[in-house]
């Protein structure tokens, strides 16, 4: 009887143990006992918000089959003695099979079926990232739907898209693994950029990569540091697994999450101003912020902001300085070449280089002149002749110069600076106030900026674009039009020849009144009231502008010494070529020596010296751009030569006696 007993009650206790197994199976089971546990409630409230809301917990995480949920429940016993145990940790870790998700989610339905994602914005295939012979390795559904979005329990981030599609992040240059295509093409329509209306059409036309412009869409490269290694695994000493079998490892078999391992990637519209050259700065720091500062328009003094057209559209460095990879027996290094003005032409079509070039020209004529000016402006502000700020005037000016790029990186800055700086020790500028080319000229001056800086031989002259402009459009001389179009800047007919425009109000009889108007500085220079006290003799005569200068056509011409034999001797005239030979030769040399006046004056402590040497270099500045060289005024070559002379012997004695 006794035996029966301990039966009976062994198999009602067997009973009430089963009995209790199967409570726990069927509470367990239900997922508001998932949310019991207070570290367990947002994943729980995130499941309950969203799309899934009607799929128990043990549907995805225990896998389909008896099997299968009954190791589940094996792991839940475990779990809850770690939890009672005070052995569990926060950072909840969960395996779903993909044979959980295709029980629902049908291959025909959802694997094979090309889907649109982010916003209908692209084009995605299930069975292509399946496909373990294009990947690799295994991708687990997991291995994408991961994340929790409000309304989304297992939602697809885009950040992991990121990670396989930038591999190296913008060390290679940001081109994608599919290319830009495949997420998102040009915009078919202008789009404004800082105002400004841009069409994508051309560009694509010419097969311009989209990383040509777009080099910073993203920000890290997705590093995997040793310090993540060590969270897992407690010694890594030795450790040489590949990068296909690591991702068998931790992807393909264990359904890590990919930001265990992986820095994250950024992808999008990154601020040129944070990324001008990233990889470069890592190890080296930023030894390129001048030309940061020109490309972006700052940092000068009492210069308005005006970035380059290119930096506003984003554009940094490596679009024109291609980084290239060099590779020895010694060492791996980085190599940026220097700037070739044929790669502007690969974006901006045929001709450009030699814009740039004339760009760079230009400015380089500019900041030989300028730094003659300033040095002179130094001098003069010591004697007490001038006023300025040094410090506003050395800023801007090493910004253009250490620059280096000569307006390839901002045209209009470098420009500004300039006229800045000239205005600042106030010289003499020769040409209209940039506002006033700009309003009638603004089209024209988007790529030929700074043209009122320009001078150029035209008819076997020195033509100066600065001195017409103060009168004179653009369009008045030139084709105007679209760039591409072959006769685009074309000289008009009507300005090949100077005289259609400087004489054509000339009728005869022509008067003295009417050259002076336009030629005062030769009449007065001719009548002693310029640069000379006296008059020229021939004036004394009553030699007239048009005994030399109008052909019995009534055509003005620019004589030769040969018309003096019409009235002069021979030794005359040999005396004359001599004497402007001379004075030719001697201006020359006073030219040559002048940055050696300077520093030698700039050593001296009198103030007498600088006057007079700001003296005679106006007055040789004012012999030379009358033209002449004497011819109008014959006395005063002597004179002149005799006052360059006595000051490079003065000077010279100065010396000797120090």
């Amino acid at each position: 009887m006794r035996s029966k007993g301990k039966i009976i009650v062994l198999v009602l206790s067997l009973f009430f143990i089963v009995y209790l197994f199967f409570l726990f199976l069927r509470t367990s089971d239900d997922p508001e006992y998932c949310g019991s546990c207070h570290f367990m409630k947002p994943y729980y409230e995130n499941w309950l918000s969203s799309t899934h809301n009607q799929v128990n917990c043990i549907t995805c995480h225990y896998g389909p089959g008896v099997g299968n949920y009954l190791k589940g429940k094996i792991r839940l016993l475990s779990e809850i003695a770690r939890y009672y145990l005070g052995a569990y940790s926060y950072e909840i870790t969960s395996k779903v099979d993909n044979e959980s998700c295709i029980k629902c989610h049908e291959e025909k339905k959802f694997v094979d079926k090309e889907i649109f994602f982010v916003g209908g914005k692209v084009k995605f295939s299930h069975a292509k990232h399946l496909d373990e012979g294009k990947i690799g390795f295994k991708l687990q559904c997991q291995t994408c739907h991961s994340e929790l979005v409000q309304g989304r329990h297992e939602a697809v981030s885009t950040k992991i898209c990121i990670l396989c599609h930038f591999p190296g992040g913008e060390v290679a240059r940001s081109y994608p693994v599919s290319g830009c295509g495949s997420c998102h093409g040009p915009p078919k329509d202008d789009i404004m950029i800082w105002g400004i209306p841009f069409n994508h059409s051309e560009y694509v036309k010419n097969k311009i990569e989209c990383g040509t412009c777009h080099l910073h869409v993203t920000v890290g490269r997705g590093d995997v540091r040793l310090d993540k290694c060590s969270a897992c695994h407690i010694n890594i000493t030795g450790m040489t697994l590949g990068s296909k079998k690591m991702h068998e490892v931790h992807v393909s078999n264990e359904k890590i999450n990919c930001f265990k391992c992986h820095d994250e990637i950024k992808h999008g519209k990154v601020e040129v101003f944070e990324v001008f050259s990233p990889v470069c700065q890592e190890c080296h720091g930023n030894k390129h912020s001048v030309q940061e500062k020109v490309y972006s328009g700052s940092g000068g003094r009492d210069v308005a902001v005006l970035p380059d057209p290119m930096f506003l559209a984003g554009v940094s460095c490596r679009g024109c300085h291609e980084v290239k990879l060099v590779k020895t027996h010694a060492e791996v290094s980085f190599e940026l070449p220097e700037f070739n003005p044929n790669s502007c032409s690969n974006c901006h079509g045929k001709g450009y280089d030699k814009l740039v070039q004339k760009w760079q020209k230009i400015v380089k004529e500019r900041i030989q002149k300028i730094e003659y000016e300033i040095e002179i402006a130094g001098l003069l502000k010591r004697a007490g002749l001038k006023k300025f700020k040094d410090e506003d005037v050395r800023v801007n000016f090493e910004i253009v110069k250490k620059d280096g790029s000569y307006g390839a990186h901002n045209i209009k800055y470098v420009n500004l600076l300039l006229d800045a700086i000239e205005k600042k020790i106030d010289t003499w500028r020769g040409k209209p106030e940039l506002e006033a080319v700009y309003k009638n000229n603004s089209r024209c001056l988007d790529c030929h900026f700074g043209i009122e800086n320009f001078n150029s031989a035209y008819n076997c002259k020195n033509f100066s674009h600065g001195l017409h402009l103060f009168k004179l459009n653009c369009v008045n001389c030139h084709t105007g039009g679209e760039p591409v179009q072959v006769n685009h800047g074309r000289i008009l007919d009507v300005a090949s020849n100077c005289n259609s425009c400087h004489h054509r109000n000339l009728t005869s009889p022509v008067s003295e009144a009417k050259c002076e108007s336009c030629h005062s500085k030769q009449v007065n220079f001719y009548q002693g009231k310029f640069l000379a006290d006296t008059e020229d003799f021939m004036f004394q005569a009553g030699v007239s502008c048009q005994d030399c200068h109008v052909t019995e056509g009534n055509l003005p011409v620019k004589p030769s010494v040969e018309i003096c034999g019409a009235c002069h001797e021979k030794e005359y005239i040999d005396d004359f070529a001599r004497k402007r030979d001379k004075i030719k030769e001697l201006i020359s040399k006073w030219e040559k020596m002048k940055p050696e006046i300077i520093k030698k004056l700039k050593s001296s402590e009198s103030s007498a010296e600088i006057i007079e040497f700001d003296k005679l270099r106006r007055m040789v500045d004012d012999f030379v751009s009358e033209g002449s060289y004497g011819a109008h005024n014959l006395q005063f070559i002597d004179e002149l030569t005799q006052k360059i002379a006595n000051f490079i012997k003065g000077l010279e004695f100065v010396e000797k006696q120090k």
